[in-house]
């Protein structure tokens, strides 16, 4: 009788459950979280006397008040409150941004969709140069040209950034757009007899909506950073406007003995620029 031989069998290895999922959940979470922030931030430029009581306008102590308990951000040059006029004057930087993205989106969204429906047609290419043309022009020298022709002001600085931006926009919604055209449903739908008019509301917009909104929130905080760049140069919102840019290029030459007046607004503006770039990000990781 011969002996059987056997061979072991290999010890099954538990396969551990994908991180993917876990990583997911933490991005949603904290994406929820930084969407309530922003709410805040919103309600607060809407409503700020929800966080402050001194008028942004008025003299309310001595100059150069130092951070305190009554002056949480201390007060500038002439004795005004600078915490009340940071919050009155994220009111203004978040109202011109959302005036620049309106403007560029509303274009951008025109020029892409009309260049995706019929790519490397007449009408695709005679918008193409004229993107092309825009973007050749650099944005700030762009705004510069509007502002010098209209005037200074928060309404055309925001305005002359939009129209700067929608390139970008026209760009991302073209491409959106002819590779949407080619999915099957839309093809389905163009065969049963849908006009171009339904296939975009019902199908092609649903289905570039997520790549334009993180787009979008992006482009946000960047139209914020131009905007109080144009105010810091004198091109935007003038003294005495709480403009974040005004009260940085106001403050900053008394850095030597008071830091605060030209440092905190500026650190308001950093904080809600990345804040937005953050958000802009989770969505665009959420897609993926």
């Amino acid at each position: 009788m011969t002996d059987t031989i056997t061979t072991p069998i290999a010890e099954e290895v538990p396969v551990r459950p994908a991180a993917a999922p876990r990583r997911r959940g933490r991005r949603v979470r904290e994406l929820h979280v930084l969407l309530v922030v922003l709410a805040f931030l919103v309600l607060v430029a809407v409503v700020p006397s929800l966080v402050t009581w001194h008028d942004p306008y008025e003299l309310d102590g001595l100059p150069f008040t130092a951070p305190d308990g009554e002056f949480w951000f201390g007060t500038d040059e002439i004795g005004r409150d600078l915490f009340s006029r940071v919050v009155h004057g994220l009111r203004i930087s978040l109202f011109s941004s959302l005036l620049a993205v309106a403007v560029a989106l509303a274009g951008g969204a025109v020029i892409g969709v009309l260049s995706g429906l019929a790519p490397g047609g007449l009408l695709d290419r005679v918008l193409g140069v004229l993107t092309e043309a825009i973007m050749a022009i650099p944005a700030v020298l762009l705004a510069l040209a509007v502002i010098t022709t209209y005037g200074r002001g928060a309404f055309v600085a925001a305005v002359a950034i939009g129209i700067g931006e929608a390139t970008g926009f026209a760009r991302l919604i073209r491409g959106c757009v002819i590779q949407s055209g080619t999915l099957t449903y839309v093809e389905a739908a163009r065969t049963c007899g849908a006009g171009p008019l339904r296939v975009i509301t019902r199908h092609i917009i649903p289905s570039i909506y997520h790549p334009v909104l993180s787009y979008t929130a992006l482009h946000f905080g960047l139209a914020m950073l131009a905007i109080g760049s144009l105010s810091y140069l004198g091109f935007g919102e003038a003294p005495p406007s709480a403009e974040w840019g005004v009260l940085i290029a106001g403050g900053q030459k008394y850095l030597a003995h008071a830091w605060w007046v030209a440092i905190i607004p500026g650190l308001a503006l950093t904080a809600v620029v990345v804040l937005l770039s953050r958000i802009a990000y989770l969505l665009q990781e959420d897609h993926t």
